[in-house]
């Protein structure tokens, strides 16, 4: 069977290299790098296994069991082929006689001559058509809450259907975000920076600009032996953390200081921190982007006192140039830096080491 992960858009190679750790026998089918979309080949492996591996897995965001894969195009026509598909796919025999389903579609790309309620509409019709003809028996439509939800997604050209293995929340949306801070950075993200940043249990682990703690709570849900550290200068935002934690059920794993992080190494002692994580203000998102750069210019010199040598830093930002300016002017090395989707915005995550 094929199984279509997605995640966010820029961490294709992260959801893979995840994916083949955590599934037995799961092979790379293919990878869609700019659509957070990429499929796997599980073979051999029971329903239960699956869902506890897919369980396991913090970089996705749904997970669906890929019945149908087609070029579609992007004109009208398109519409017809994707009914075509799913008719003689046998999806619909995926729906057990006593289920409800709905079709949850979305499209990605430019120039499609549809909407995703266009493949919603031809999908659903598509799915209770052919379980009427293959199986003799009509499907019931619930919108709300239904027993199973078919996934549909057009990307650029290409059309995919199945059956959503994850439910319908994303799997982002942990469940133990109670506060929710204006600027939140996705779990998702902060557990692909985490990784980039190469963190190991045992390392002391440090988010200086925390808000509402994502990158402390996902550290400690990875690894028991750290020490990590929540800071940030509002209180409002460690007291909405410490709830965070709460939720999550890790908060006596996690410092939790209201401070400045441009004054970091008072906080941590100079060239003690194995590995900084953070999601530093924008100045996109803030209306000033002076401000956001001044505080850059401070943070830097504060962030390379802090490290330990050989500590790394991944940083995501829409000043990367700035950032990684600053980081070599003050004696670190970029080693890494790529794009991702940040909610409306495509940011850079830097990855910096302080040499050894």
């Amino acid at each position: 069977m094929r199984v279509l992960l997605t995640g966010n858009p820029g961490t294709e190679d992260v959801v893979l290299e995840e994916a083949l750790e955590e599934i037995p026998g799961a092979r790379r089918a293919w990878v869609r790098e700019g659509y957070g979309r990429v499929a796997v080949d599980v073979e051999g492996l029971d329903a239960w296994r699956l869902e506890a591996a897919l369980l396991r897995m913090r970089s996705i965001h749904s997970a669906t069991l890929l019945i149908v894969e087609e070029r579609v195009g992007y004109g009208r026509d398109a519409l017809e082929r994707m009914r075509e598909a799913v008719e003689a796919s046998g999806l619909a025999l995926h729906i057990p006689r006593w289920a409800t389903f709905a079709v949850r579609a979305e499209r990605a790309g430019e120039g499609h001559e549809y909407t995703s309620m266009d493949v919603a509409r031809v999908v659903g019709d598509a799915v209770i058509s052919s379980a009427e003809r293959l199986a003799g028996w009509r499907p019931r439509v619930r919108l709300n809450s239904p027993s199973v939800i078919v996934s549909a997604s057009v990307v650029e050209e290409d059309f995919y259907a199945g059956i959503l293995l994850t439910g319908e929340r994303s799997r982002h949306r942990r469940r133990y975000r109670v506060y929710d801070h204006p600027a939140a950075l996705k779990p998702t993200l902060a557990y692909v920076m985490l990784r980039l940043a190469g963190a190991r249990d045992g390392d002391f682990i440090v988010d200086p600009m925390c808000g509402g703690g994502t990158v402390a709570v996902e550290a400690a849900y990875l690894f028991e032996s750290s020490r990590i550290m929540c800071l940030d200068k509002n209180p409002a935002h460690i007291r909405g953390a410490r709830l965070n934690a709460m939720a999550a059920r890790v908060e006596g794993r996690i410092d939790f200081v209201v401070g400045d992080a441009t004054r970091l190494p008072e906080y941590t002692g100079p060239g003690s921190v194995d590995v900084v994580v953070s999601n530093p203000p924008y100045g996109i998102r803030m209306g000033d982007p002076e401000s956001v750069r001044r505080l850059y210019r401070r943070f830097a010199p504060a962030l390379a006192a802090a490290l330990a040598p050989g500590g790394r830093a991944a940083i995501i930002t829409t000043e990367s140039a700035l950032l990684a300016r600053l980081a070599r002017d003050h004696g670190l090395r970029l080693e890494h830096a790529r794009k991702v989707r940040h909610g409306d915005l495509w940011a850079s995550i830097l990855v910096l080491a302080k040499p050894g």
